[in-house]
């Protein structure tokens, strides 16, 4: 808990949501602790990311996942595709979230 305070005071610009994208990037297919960082980092602050910023970020994780479909890549040890498989969950709830809050069309 003590973690996710600290990431909470992060203020976030459209600069900085770059950067996790782009990190999230190099992370990818990794075989290091730097998923697991990335990770525990990021993962508490996915309901304060831009939509753009969360959608780029499921955008990549499905595009790697049809480069592991043909064989191509792999998402590195059991532990690092675990990690990806439980941040994907949260940001798919958090897209949920998002979009349960968007006005309904008339």
């Amino acid at each position: 808990m003590e973690n996710e305070d600290k990431i909470q005071t992060i203020e976030l610009s459209d600069d900085l949501e770059l950067m996790l994208n782009c990190a999230m990037r190099y992370c990818i297919g990794r075989r290091t602790y730097i998923v697991s960082a990335f990770c525990h980092f990021v993962g508490p602050l996915l309901n304060r990311l831009s939509h753009k910023t969360k959608f780029v970020m499921k955008e990549d994780l499905d595009s790697f996942q049809r480069d592991v479909d043909t064989g191509f890549y792999s998402w590195g040890d059991k532990c690092d595709k675990d990690e990806w498989e439980n941040f994907r969950k949260k940001l798919e709830l958090a897209l949920a979230k998002e979009k349960s809050r968007e006005p309904l069309e008339k």
